[in-house]
C-alpha cells in the first residue's frame, strides 16, 4: 500500500497539490479527503482525494480552490479498463455532488449576512483607494462584497479589511462569478481583476458595466460566463500590468473574442492609474 500512496502523492505533487501531511491520504475512505495543500493558506483545506485499493487503485484529486480535478490510475493510464474509467467517473459524480451541495449551502449563509449588513459608506480601504463603495456592504471598518452570477444569485462572500487583507467565505463558490461594481447595462462589459479597479474603472468610464473577476485566474470563466449571458456585446478585458495580468487578460480575450486593455505603466492597475490622473 505504501508503495501505491507514494505513486499518489507524486502525481499530486506533479499537478502543484501535494499535501502538506502525505499521511491524511489514504484509500477506502467513506467520503472525500479534504487536505491542506503546500503552498496554501495556514488552516485552509482546499484539496480533495478519494481513492480505492480494490482491484485496480484508482481515484481523483484537486482543489476547491482553483477548480482543478485529476483522475488518477495505477500504473499506465493508458492501459485503463472500461470498468476503471466507470469506477473513476463515479468518484468524480460523487465529488461534484458534494461541491453543488457545499456551495448552495454557503449561498444562503452568504445571502442572509449580506442582506443583514448596511450599505457601505467608506471604510480606511476605500480612503486609501481613494474610491466610492459601488454595490457594497460594510462590517465595522470592513467591506463586504458579494459574489453573484448574472441573476444576481449570492453564492459567497468576499471581505476586505482595512489594511487591504481579503478573505472569502470557507467552501464558498467562486469560479465564473463576478462582484457587480455598476455602470450602464446597455453599455460595453468591463471584466477587471478586483474590487477596487472596477470602482475605478466605472468611475473613469461612466458609460460602461463594470464587474470585478477577484482575480486574474477568474476573468477567463468571468468572461466566458459573460459572452454566453451576452452574445453580441463588447467585453473589454482590464488586465493589470504584471505577467499574470496580461497573460490572463489576453487568454480571456481569446477565449470570447473580447477586448484587451492594460494600463500604461508596468506594474499598474486601474486603480493606480486613476490615482496617478489625478481622479477621486
Amino acid at each position: 500500500m505504501s508503495d501505491i500512496i507514494s505513486e499518489v502523492l507524486a502525481d499530486m505533487g506533479a499537478c502543484g497539490l501535494a499535501p502538506s501531511k502525505p499521511s491524511t491520504i489514504i484509500f477506502d475512505s467513506p467520503g472525500m479527503i479534504r487536505y491542506h495543500v503546500e503552498g496554501d493558506a495556514p488552516g485552509s483545506r482546499n484539496g480533495y482525494w478519494r481513492g480505492f485499493s480494490d482491484g485496480r487503485p484508482a481515484g481523483i484529486f484537486g482543489s476547491w480552490k482553483t477548480g482543478a480535478s485529476h483522475h488518477w490510475i495505477s500504473g499506465d493510464a493508458t492501459t485503463a479498463t472500461e470498468a476503471d474509467r466507470d469506477r473513476i467517473h463515479a468518484i468524480q459524480r460523487q465529488r461534484e455532488q458534494e461541491q453543488a451541495q457545499e456551495h448552495e449551502r454557503v449561498s444562503e449563509i452568504a445571502t442572509a449576512q449580506y442582506r443583514g449588513l448596511p450599505e457601505a459608506t467608506g471604510t480606511p480601504y476605500t480612503a486609501r483607494k481613494r474610491i466610492e463603495p459601488m454595490n457594497a456592504k460594510q462590517r465595522g471598518n470592513s467591506l463586504v462584497l458579494a459574489l453573484q452570477d448574472w441573476d444576481r444569485k449570492i453564492w459567497s462572500l468576499q471581505t476586505i479589511y482595512p489594511d487591504g487583507t481579503k478573505r472569502m467565505l470557507k467552501g464558498g463558490r467562486k469560479r465564473g462569478l463576478h462582484i457587480y461594481a455598476g455602470g450602464n447595462p446597455h453599455g460595453r462589459l468591463l471584466i477587471c481583476e478586483g474590487y477596487a479597479t472596477s470602482c475605478s474603472l466605472a468611475m473613469m468610464d461612466p458609460d460602461a458595466e463594470v464587474v470585478a473577476a477577484v482575480d486574474a485566474h477568474n476573468m477567463k470563466p468571468v468572461a466566458e460566463v459573460s459572452r454566453s449571458r451576452f452574445p453580441e456585446r463588447e467585453i473589454v478585458l482590464c488586465g493589470d500590468y504584471d505577467p499574470v495580468g496580461v497573460r490572463c487578460a489576453e487568454a480571456a480575450a481569446r477565449a470570447i473574442g473580447g477586448l484587451v486593455l492594460i494600463p500604461e505603466a508596468p506594474g499598474q492597475d486601474w486603480n493606480d492609474f486613476l490615482v496617478a490622473q489625478g481622479g477621486a
